[in-house]
């Protein structure tokens, strides 16, 4: 444990706020290493002579910033600069060229090959096409609203094209959601583990996120109940199907339960469905229950192509207009020209032969990663494009995502979505997705097999 000790003069500000800016200097300039612990709240507290709810309150602004995580009963631990988000990005400065990166939830590259040139040379032999590079109405033009309409049907949830709204993505399309039902400093409830990307959305609207206690079906409801009565909660974001990063998928009974809950407490439902087009019969959404409530999220990222930056939000009807606002507010429209690439496939069933491809690619992965970790709890329903490893005795999760990463394999360990400072379950999501050959997937599972059967005493050698 370090020995630190903050300097404080010359700081201005509430104190809480001026040892946390003081940490995050210490971290910028290289004088913590990632995994150092942090003196305890109490020992810290009697050095600067202040309360221990100062520290307190100094280190979860700390863990808000992305720079310490905590757990239950160990401490407080430096995470190092990163943001919680850089597990998934590709750009990873300190990582291995050479690695294979199954950090990120991707569908496998390939299904959409061949697809973008004849509809990008369609488009530009339209004469109407000239069109699309005016502005256009911030919920988006209504024949791509309609095709957002027709996306959302095939997954059995029918909705008027006046109640989508097209964005720039899914993570917009969150973004938009809590916009349009929030507040700065307002409370939204989320699984205890979630999308990483949903911690710099809220940093960014100013909103507290209150983790929520999830079971394998997902989130539980009378966990949402309790939260509802002790806690003056606007919002509940979670991801029923295909849950990420757990995989799980939330039974119909449940989903009507979470409705019924909302319902009691006038609280908004942010039903991200964004992996439910990949899954085998999944029930149906929280948005045909709770249809006055319920913003109901997808894009065509996860399904069909991550470049293609399209995404839907169908809400209540009398909560289009400040969806629109939203969008107007954050990028004036969603781009038209993808908006219009992807009405096209989904009007002339490109769309729908890409998904049955990448379900199909899906298939052949997961079965694949089933028989190779075949010896170890891996939860990876039909269609999901990552699963989740539940790690053996001794692992903790972020102690074999740094073996995995020295053996050439980059995997996201549960504290990279984890929500708050309560103690994060021990295992790793694990994308099948990203390796262009099925072949190198193999080879990456078999690494991770090989670490797994090791043990750490061959990764870390003698553990005192």
């Amino acid at each position: 444990m370090t020995n630190w000790q903050p300097d404080l003069e010359g700081r201005s500000g509430p104190r809480y706020a001026a040892i946390a800016d003081a940490l995050a200097a210490e971290v910028a300039a290289g004088r913590f290493k990632p995994g150092e612990r942090l003196p305890t709240h109490r020992d810290l507290a009697w050095r600067l002579g202040v309360t221990v709810g100062t520290v307190s309150r100094a280190y979860a602004e700390a863990e808000r910033r992305g720079l310490v995580s905590g757990e239950v009963g160990r401490g407080t631990y430096v995470r190092g600069p990163q943001r919680p988000e850089s597990y998934f990005v590709h750009d990873r400065r300190d990582a291995d060229p050479a690695a294979i990166d199954l950090g990120v939830a991707v569908p496998p590259p390939g299904a959409s090959d061949g697809f973008l040139g004849p509809a990008l040379e369609a488009l530009a032999k339209d004469p109407q096409a000239a069109a699309l590079l005016g502005y256009q109405p911030a919920a988006g033009k209504l024949e791509h609203r309609a095709a957002g309409a027709e996306w959302l049907a095939r997954r059995g949830f029918e909705v008027a094209p006046e109640r989508v709204i097209v964005t720039n993505g899914g993570n917009h399309g969150i973004a938009v959601a809590l916009a349009a039902t929030t507040r700065p400093g307002d409370r939204v409830l989320i699984e205890r583990l979630s999308y990483a990307v949903i911690h710099p959305i809220a940093r960014m609207l100013g909103l507290r996120l209150e983790g929520i206690a999830m079971d394998q079906h997902g989130v539980r409801p009378e966990a949402v109940e309790a939260a509802c009565r002790t806690s003056d909660a606007r919002a509940l974001y979670c991801i029923p199907t295909l849950q990420n990063p757990t995989t799980a998928v939330m039974p119909e009974a449940r989903r009507r339960a979470i409705a019924e809950v909302a319902e009691r407490h006038d609280l908004a439902v942010l039903e991200d469905d964004i992996f439910a087009l990949l899954a085998e019969s999944p029930p149906s959404p929280i948005a045909r229950f709770a249809p006055e409530r319920t913003y109901y999220i997808t894009s065509l990222s996860k399904t069909l192509a991550p470049g293609l930056r399209v995404g839907y939000v169908a809400g209540p009807a009398d909560a289009v207009e400040n969806l629109a606002g939203a969008v107007r507010a954050t990028c004036m429209m969603a781009s038209p020209i993808p908006a219009e690439i992807a009405s096209r496939w989904i009007r002339d069933g490109t769309a729908e032969r890409i998904l049955e491809a990448t379900r199909r690619e899906l298939d052949r992965r997961r079965t694949r990663a089933l028989e190779i970790l075949d010896a170890w709890h891996l939860d990876c329903p039909p269609g999901s494009p990552f699963a989740w490893l539940h790690l053996p005795e001794p692992w903790r999760a972020v102690d074999f995502t740094a073996a995995a990463k020295r053996r050439g394999v980059i995997v996201a360990p549960a504290e990279a979505f984890a929500v708050g400072r309560g103690e994060v379950p021990h295992g790793v999501r694990i994308g099948l997705g990203p390796p262009r050959d099925r072949g190198l997937l193999e080879q990456a599972l078999q690494r991770l097999a090989d670490l797994l059967r090791d043990g750490l005493d061959k990764s870390f050698g003698t553990i005192v």
